[in-house]
């Protein structure tokens, strides 16, 4: 249906960099409308890229899991009662997220994947230090070099949505 959300968006944003901005008197006042001019930037980008973000976070997601279980059953492993509990969870989590919702899928719906998916990257971090405590510390780097990784990609992900929301309460600088 037109026009697009993005597009209402930018009518928007356009309206209050023309006719509203410039002419709101009030020191707060203006401040509070650049404020809402950079958010209706960060719905438009929001609305643009956070299905697909979603959808590569829990692709990423699913893939690290499926690698840290096969790390987590090997035979270093195999007698500790916390690894294998971790191994049934991040099982369960993966066979729970393995069909995505169908129909309109909805950032609702898929961040609740997403969310299922890191509650048990969280289980599995907080798993590892207990596993470090019980002497597998060189055994778990592999593995933890791979939750590091993920997460710098996830924290990439973020910025994509986060950086047009940046405001400064500084004073503007005179190159301004």
């Amino acid at each position: 249906m037109r026009p697009f959300p993005d597009e209402i968006l930018r009518s928007m944003q356009y309206s209050l960099q023309t006719y509203v901005i410039p002419n709101v008197n009030d020191k707060w006042g203006s401040y509070v409308a650049k404020v809402m001019k950079k958010m209706l930037l960060h719905l438009e980008l929001r609305w643009k890229l956070e299905g697909p973000l979603l959808l590569e976070d829990i692709a990423d997601l699913r893939t690290l899991l499926a690698s840290l279980r096969t790390s987590l059953s090997t035979a270093a492993f195999e007698r500790d009662d916390d690894a294998k509990k971790l191994v049934v969870r991040i099982d369960a989590t993966l066979a729970d997220t393995r069909e995505l919702p169908t129909g309109y899928v909805s950032v609702e719906s898929l961040t609740q994947v997403s969310e299922a998916l890191r509650e048990t990257l969280v289980t599995v971090i907080e798993t590892c230090d207990l596993l470090a405590e019980h002497g597998f510390e060189s055994t778990l780097a592999p593995a933890r070099d791979e939750i590091r990784a993920y997460l710098r990609r996830e924290v990439d992900r973020d910025n994509q949505l986060v950086e047009p929301t940046f405001m400064s309460f500084a004073p503007a600088s005179s190159g301004d």
